[in-house]
């Protein structure tokens, strides 16, 4: 299993995605195969989909988010602007991506998974973290989203999956934060009276594609206008790439994604255990991931590319998950086709 997997060592250069836009395609590196005459037999590229979705509109415009592979990332705000930072113990295994969420979305990515903690003294009060690593304020994360949206029309689900501090048992924090997120998102927020049974094509049609999920079943019953139900997040909390492999080909025969219009999200990706973390016995995150990612990406492009719904990684850009997701949603058709 991919046996012809190389590395050629050559350091990335952050520059090359920092200059890209919503019209860039191919960007930095080139990879060329050529035979033994010098004649290219093929070529490649490193590439962003920045408006696939619409680029694809006419063929998936009549499907529903259940019925969409969509690529995702996990606590996709777990990130540092700047690599000159010194690693430790903390940056290893709190950091699950190495772009912003702006950058993300330019790759292709369209499930961005959020953990939101409340800092009551602080300014701001709202933070995206990673469990209880505080890592930006939440209103730049959501300004991104915002003006991606605005800019591209793109169809993004954004996933507030866990509250790891400042929330409690009360609810008082929930009806903060959603009204935090109303505010600022409320140009963009798709009506949850479409439904996870509407059609892309009747989101499209309203002209605010940001569908906003939230993880409580507080929040579903307060604010139905507000916020939609939240993706059934798949976890295998596993610690090896066999077990990994393993849970992801059992939910796939298990569940055969087909029973629910609520999106599913195969967290596609290892998780330390506490003491493996105390010891630093994996590495860190990014070791973790480096070591699954080509595997996971030749998985869903192959076995699992048939059923996947919402597939979210670590590390996007180690893989090629948004290319797999492409290809498979132009083989797909809609349900009633």
């Amino acid at each position: 299993m991919c046996k012809n997997w190389k590395n050629l060592y050559i350091i990335y250069n952050r520059e090359w995605l920092d200059q890209a836009d919503i019209t860039t395609s191919c960007y930095g590196y080139y990879a060329y195969f050529i035979n033994a005459n010098g004649t290219i037999l093929s070529e490649h590229c490193m590439k962003l989909y920045p408006t696939w979705m619409n680029d694809l509109r006419s063929h998936v415009g009549q499907f529903r988010m259940r019925e969409l592979f969509i690529p995702g990332t996990h606590d996709s705000a777990s990130y540092k602007k700047s690599l000159n930072y010194q690693e430790n113990i903390v940056t290893k295994y709190s950091l699950t991506q190495e772009d912003d969420i702006r950058k993300q979305l330019l790759q292709g990515v369209r499930y961005i998974d959020l953990r939101v903690g409340y800092y009551q003294v602080s300014n701001p009060q709202f933070w995206a973290n990673h469990g209880i690593s505080r890592l930006h304020p939440l209103k730049q994360i959501l300004h991104q989203i915002r003006d991606y949206a605005l800019e591209t029309n793109e169809i993004i689900i954004v996933d507030v999956q866990e509250f790891p501090v400042g929330f409690g048992k009360q609810y008082e924090v929930h009806d903060k934060l959603i009204q935090f997120l109303n505010e600022t998102l409320h140009d963009v927020m798709a009506d949850p009276s479409i439904t996870w049974y509407g059609r892309l094509s009747e989101i499209w049609a309203r002209n605010k594609t940001v569908i906003l999920c939230y993880d409580h079943e507080y929040a579903m019953r307060s604010y139905p206008d507000v916020v939609w139900r939240s993706a059934e997040q798949k976890w295998g909390d596993v610690q090896s790439l066999e077990e990994l492999k393993s849970f992801l080909f059992k939910i796939h025969t298990r569940y055969l994604y087909g029973f629910t219009n609520r999106p599913v999200a195969d967290m596609a990706e290892l998780t330390p255990d506490p003491w493996g973390i105390i010891t630093d016995r994996y590495g860190g995150l990014r070791k973790m991931a480096d070591s699954v990612n080509r595997f996971v990406t030749k998985w869903y492009f192959e076995e699992l590319g048939p059923t996947a719904n919402i597939v979210a990684v670590d590390f996007i850009r180690g893989t090629n998950i948004i290319d797999a997701a492409i290809y498979w949603n132009q083989k797909r058709v809609p349900s009633g086709k």
